[in-house]
């Protein structure tokens, strides 16, 4: 590894290697979300079912966005990140 750093140094210069570097990371980013998406569409194909005949069929609450299977009392969806719910804030007023 180290031999693989010290010719990307002679080979492209100080200068150039960070920005080179910054490239490839977006490049394996890119990689990574399309290889996800790609596995979403292959386990959780969108024209087949509509997400509410799953929900009915198995009786089990679904992400909207990904179809993860999500307990009732969920915010978030564990798999995607996104809001399921607004939080209940149960505060009780004291009569004084």
């Amino acid at each position: 590894m180290v031999v693989i750093m010290i010719f990307a140094l002679i080979l492209f210069g100080p200068e150039k290697l960070p920005e080179y570097g910054q490239k490839m990371g977006q490049m394996v980013h890119k990689w990574r979300r399309a290889y996800t998406n790609l596995q979403r569409s292959v386990h959780y194909p969108a024209d087949l079912v509509p997400p509410s005949a799953l929900t009915d069929h198995y009786g089990e609450d679904l992400c909207p966005n990904c179809r993860y299977r999500i307990g009732s009392d969920f915010l978030f969806c564990p798999a995607c990140g996104k809001r399921l719910k607004e939080p209940t804030t149960n505060q009780s007023v004291s009569a004084a």
